[in-house]
C-alpha cells in the first residue's frame, strides 16, 4: 500500500485479485493494478493529453508496468483513470477548479476547464503516486508498489484560485539557459511540468520575434498563458528594432524618435499579429522602456528632459497602445498589464503617472529596485476595490540579489503581497522573477501556494508542510528549523525603515561577491571612502555602518560577513549531521536545496571578510598576503562545492556556465594578488 498525505484510507478486507487492472474490495476500496489505463477523450486539448502522458509515465514508475493512454474506457468495465475538462456533473465551478473522485471502478480526474483538468492529473500523481512537484529537480524516485489503493470515499476538491494569474519570469538564466539548450524540448518540458504541478498558469517569456516563436509555442502546447516583460510591450524588444526593419527591406533602421510613433506602432502591431497567429493565450504587456532595460529617455533622442513631461509621454503611449491592441485584435477589452517599475515607479510615487483606468488593465506594481520590499509608489497607493492589481517580485536581482543561494524566503514574499493587499483587495496577478530554478524550490513553491489561497496562507505552516512532504514526519521538523536558521544567517547591513518589516535589507550572495571584488580593486586604485562600497545611485549595497556597530563601510562588511560566516557554518554543521540520517529518497534534495547553499554561503561570506581584512592591511605586505591567501582558500572551497554538485544526476554540469556571481573572475583577481602580479 502506498500511503498518501491528506487521504483517508478505510479498513480493507482484501479479496483475491481478479486479474483486472483494478479490484473492488469488500469495503469498496479500489485497487489499481499494473497496466491500469488512462482515458482521455479525443476531444480533449493537447495540453491535457500531454499531462495525461506524464501520468502514464508516473504510473509505470510506481507500478512497474506500462499504462496505456486510451480514448475510451475499457469495454469490460475494468478499472480506469478517466480525465475530463468538463465538470458539469461534479458540482465544481470557477476557473481552474478541479476534483479527484472515486466512482465505482473509475477514478475521475476532472477540471472545470483545461488547466483544471491538468491540475487534477498532477494532484492525483502527487497524492497517490508519491510524485511531488519538485520530483525532477530533487532527483526523486517514487516508491514502487504492487497496486495503488483508492478509498471508497475519495472526493478531493480544489476551489478556484484566489489570484487568477500566477507566474514565473525566468530571468538571469546563466545556468538555466545552457542546460535548456542541451535538449530544448525535453528540458523546457521539465520546467513547465514543474510549473503546472505547482499549479501556476502564466509564463513570462521576456520577448519574442519572428525567429524565436518557439518561446510562444512551448508554453502554449503545455496549456500555459503567456506574457512579456516590462521592456517588451507586446513582446517587441527594441534590441530587435534593426533586424525588424531589415526584414521590411530597409537598408538602415529608422532612428528611434517619439515623433515617429507610427513606426513604433507598426513594430508593435507586427508582434501582436505574431502572437495571434500562434493562438497564444496572452496577457498583453503595455508600456515604454528604452533599449537595454533603461528609461526610454536614454534611448529616444527627442525625449523630454524633465520627469513631468516624461511621465506624460508614458501615459500617452499607454493610451495609444490600448487603442492599437483593440484595433488589431478586434477585442474591446483585451487582457493587459503594465509593469510599474524603475522610473515609472518614481513617477507613480510622485503622482505624475496615471495609467488608463480600465477593468481589463492590471496595474502591475513591483518590488523596490535592488531589494525585495514594496516601493514607495505602492506604499502610498490606495486602490479602488474594482481596480485589478498585480505584483512583480524578484526572487533574484542581477546585481544585488540572490543567485546561487536563496536569500529572501517565504515570509518576506508574503509580507510584500500583504502590503499590496493593504492598497487594494483586487490582486489578480503575481509573477516571481527567478531564472536559475534549481536554487529556489522553497521560495517558488511558497509563491505558488500563496497565490492559490492567499487568504488562508501562512508561511510558517507552509514551511512545515513543505519540509514534511520532502523529508517526512520524522525529519521534517528538523529541516524546518534549519531553513529558519539559514535565512536568519544573512547579514542585515541596514536596519529596516518600514515599520514591522523584518529582514528588509540583507546582503545577498551577489552583494557578497561584488563587495569582494570592489575591495580588491580598491587596493590597486585609490578609491574614496564615499565611493567604496557605495550605492551608485541605485541602492547597490545599502550599508549603514552604525547599524552594524562599525565606523566605516569596510568595517561593516568585515564584521557583518564574519558573523554571517559563523552563522552559516553552524547551519552547515547541523545539516551535515542530519544529512546522513535522511531517507535516500529525500537526501539529494536536502543537500542541494539547503546543505550545499549553507556551505557555499559560509565560504562566500568568509572570502569577502578576508578581502576586507586585506584591504585594511593593504600597506602591510605580510598581513595583506596572509588575508589574500585566506580569501583564495575560501574561493577554492566555493569552486569545489559547485563542482561536487555537478557530478551526477539530471542536472549534471549545471554550474559550469555560471557567470553572474562571477566566481571565476573573483578567483582570477585573488590569484593575481597572491602571485604579486597586481600592485597593492
Amino acid at each position: 500500500m502506498i500511503h498518501r498525505p491528506l487521504v483517508h484510507h478505510v479498513a480493507l478486507l482484501i479479496l483475491a485479485s481478479s486479474g483486472l487492472w483494478g479490484t473492488v474490495l469488500a469495503a469498496e476500496a479500489l485497487r489499481l493494478h499494473p497496466g491500469v489505463p488512462v482515458v482521455v477523450d479525443a476531444s480533449e486539448s493537447p495540453p491535457v493529453r500531454a499531462a495525461a502522458k506524464d501520468l502514464c509515465r508516473d504510473l509505470e514508475w510506481v507500478l512497474k508496468s506500462h499504462s496505456p493512454l486510451l480514448e475510451k474506457p475499457p469495454e469490460d468495465g475494468s478499472a480506469a483513470i478517466v480525465i475530463s475538462s468538463s465538470a458539469a456533473d461534479t458540482g465544481i465551478n470557477g476557473a481552474e477548479a478541479h476534483t479527484i473522485l472515486r466512482q465505482g471502478n473509475t477514478v475521475r480526474l476532472v477540471g472545470a476547464d483545461t488547466r483544471g483538468a491538468i491540475y487534477a492529473i498532477y494532484s492525483f500523481s502527487e497524492r497517490f503516486l508519491d510524485m511531488p512537484p519538485w520530483w525532477f529537480w530533487a532527483d526523486w524516485k517514487p516508491h514502487t508498489a504492487d497496486f495503488i489503493e483508492i478509498p471508497r470515499d475519495t472526493a478531493l476538491t480544489w476551489k478556484a484560485p484566489q489570484v487568477r494569474w500566477r507566474g514565473w519570469f525566468p530571468n538571469d538564466t546563466d545556468m538555466l539557459s545552457p542546460w535548456i539548450q542541451r535538449d530544448y524540448t525535453a528540458h523546457w518540458d521539465r520546467v513547465l511540468e514543474t510549473m503546472l504541478r505547482l499549479k501556476l498558469n502564466l509564463l513570462d517569456v521576456g520577448e519574442f520575434s519572428d525567429d524565436s516563436l518557439r518561446k510562444l509555442r512551448v508554453p502554449r502546447d503545455r496549456g500555459l498563458a503567456v506574457t512579456t516583460t516590462h521592456l517588451a510591450p507586446f513582446g517587441a524588444s527594441l534590441r530587435d528594432w534593426a533586424d525588424y526593419w531589415k526584414k521590411q527591406g530597409r537598408s538602415a533602421p529608422p532612428p528611434l524618435r517619439l515623433a515617429d510613433m507610427p513606426l513604433l506602432e507598426q513594430f508593435w502591431e507586427h508582434h501582436i499579429k505574431l502572437a495571434q497567429k500562434e493562438k497564444v493565450e496572452m496577457i498583453w504587456m503595455i508600456g515604454l522602456r528604452g533599449d537595454g532595460d533603461k528609461g526610454f529617455y536614454k534611448t529616444f533622442a527627442d525625449a523630454p528632459p524633465d520627469d513631468v513631461s516624461r511621465a506624460k509621454v508614458i501615459e500617452e503611449v499607454l493610451h495609444k497602445q490600448v487603442a492599437l491592441l483593440q484595433r488589431v485584435t478586434g477585442q474591446p477589452q483585451p487582457l493587459m498589464r503594465t509593469v510599474i517599475y524603475d522610473e515609472a515607479s518614481d513617477y507613480m510615487a510622485a503622482g505624475l503617472l496615471h495609467p488608463p483606468e480600465l477593468p481589463n488593465l492590471i496595474w502591475n506594481f513591483s518590488a523596490a529596485r535592488h531589494d525585495h520590499f514594496p516601493a514607495p509608489d505602492l506604499r502610498r497607493y490606495r486602490a479602488p476595490v474594482e481596480r485589478p492589481l498585480g505584483y512583480y517580485f524578484n526572487v533574484q536581482f542581477t546585481n544585488t540579489g540572490s543567485h546561487l543561494a536563496d536569500g529572501e524566503g517565504p515570509w518576506k514574499m508574503e509580507q510584500n503581497h500583504r502590503m499590496l493587499l493593504e492598497s487594494g483587495s483586487n490582486l489578480q496577478l503575481s509573477i516571481v522573477n527567478s531564472g536559475n530554478t534549481r536554487e529556489f524550490p522553497l521560495s517558488l513553491a511558497a509563491h505558488a501556494r500563496m497565490m492559490w489561497d492567499f487568504q488562508a496562507y501562512d508561511s510558517d505552516h507552509f514551511l512545515a508542510e513543505f519540509c514534511q512532504r520532502y523529508w517526512g514526519t520524522r525529519h521534517g521538523p528538523q529541516v524546518t528549523e534549519l531553513y529558519r536558521e539559514f535565512f536568519n544567517a544573512y547579514w542585515q547591513q541596514r536596519k529596516p525603515d518600514i515599520p514591522g518589516f523584518a529582514r528588509q535589507y540583507i546582503f545577498h550572495d551577489l552583494r557578497i561577491a561584488r563587495a569582494a571584488r570592489d575591495l580588491m580593486r580598491a587596493t590597486a586604485v585609490e578609491v574614496t571612502e564615499t565611493d567604496l562600497l557605495g550605492d551608485r545611485g541605485i541602492g547597490y549595497y545599502r550599508i549603514v555602518p552604525a547599524d552594524s556597530a562599525a565606523s566605516s563601510k569596510v568595517d561593516a562588511v568585515l564584521t557583518g560577513n564574519r558573523l554571517a560566516a559563523e552563522r552559516f557554518a553552524k547551519v552547515t554543521m547541523r545539516s551535515d549531521e542530519l544529512a546522513s540520517q535522511l531517507e535516500p529518497q529525500g537526501a539529494p534534495f536536502f543537500v542541494q536545496s539547503l546543505l550545499m547553499q549553507a556551505r557555499f554561503m559560509t565560504a562566500a561570506s568568509a572570502c569577502t571578510a578576508a578581502c576586507a581584512e586585506a584591504y585594511k592591511a593593504r600597506n602591510q605586505k605580510s598581513a595583506y598576503d596572509q588575508w589574500m591567501r585566506k580569501a583564495q582558500a575560501e574561493a577554492d572551497t566555493m569552486s569545489s562545492i559547485l563542482k561536487n554538485a555537478d557530478n551526477s544526476g539530471p542536472l549534471k554540469g549545471w554550474y559550469a556556465p555560471e557567470k553572474i556571481f562571477g566566481l571565476n573572475e573573483t578567483r582570477d583577481m585573488i590569484q593575481r594578488r597572491v602571485s604579486g602580479s597586481v600592485s597593492r
